[in-house]
């Protein structure tokens, strides 16, 4: 097995076990079979969320602990950092995808057992900012969307701490948040504002450019992290 096909294996049995197995299998269908318990007794329109677990825990820690925990073995397998990071991508994303997937098929099971009357339980989910009514496949790209933002955006704040250090990671965003503040309270970015208003961006565009803006997120990580080291910047430099 060369390097490139062990490093992707490498990182697809990691994803299959922290997704795929520990996520969906220990978590997502348990919580399901719990939901559709409690749909059997006579209760007045209990709302239920079976994402929340993947979207507050598991993809953005998986976007952190995913690449962490395989840099050093890779490298020591003899896999490049580009390697590493091209598998842990395509791996990454896939991922992503397979579970909100499975996770909007069995969403989609609830729905129907609600509307059916079987059950007393409906869902939460994200896609009610861009309609009431269910729909499939609108509900599942928001999800993706979501997603998206989570993995790739959580991974770009590693890589930054990864490179600068706790220390100047903080002291950056400092700077930035001052140098907000100052623009908006003199009026500098009143006109950019005001435009953006104009837009009427309704909600499933603004999960599709929030997803785009997680892959591309994703994206600059590459130059970042094609040739760092094996250890981070420690937390005093």
């Amino acid at each position: 097995m060369n390097a490139t096909l062990g490093t992707y294996r490498l990182i697809y049995e990691d994803a299959r076990w922290f997704i795929g197995k520990l996520l969906l299998l220990y978590v997502t269908l348990p919580l399901t079979a719990v939901w559709i318990i409690i749909g059997t007794f006579e209760l007045d329109n209990t709302l239920a969320t079976i994402a929340a677990p993947g979207y507050f825990f598991f993809i953005p820690f998986y976007g952190i602990m995913g690449f962490k925990s395989i840099l050093p073995i890779a490298v020591g397998l003899g896999s490049t950092r580009t390697q590493l990071l091209r598998s842990f991508y395509a791996v990454g994303v896939s991922t992503v995808v397979m579970y909100f997937v499975i996770l909007n098929v069995v969403h989609l099971l609830l729905m129907t057992l609600y509307e059916r009357g079987i059950s007393t339980v409906s869902t939460l989910h994200v896609g009610l900012l861009y309609s009431s009514e269910y729909q499939f496949f609108a509900y599942l790209w928001i999800d993706l969307m979501f997603g998206f933002l989570l993995f790739g955006g959580v991974f770009f704040i590693y890589c930054v701490m990864y490179r600068l250090g706790m220390t100047w990671t903080l002291v950056g965003v400092m700077a930035i948040g001052i140098t907000a503040m100052f623009l908006f309270y003199s009026g500098a970015l009143d006109a950019p504002i005001a435009w953006l208003s104009t837009l009427n961006v309704n909600a499933m565009t603004g999960f599709t450019i929030a997803g785009i803006a997680g892959l591309l997120a994703l994206l600059v990580t590459y130059p970042m992290m094609r040739n760092a080291s094996l250890q981070p910047k420690a937390k005093s430099e």
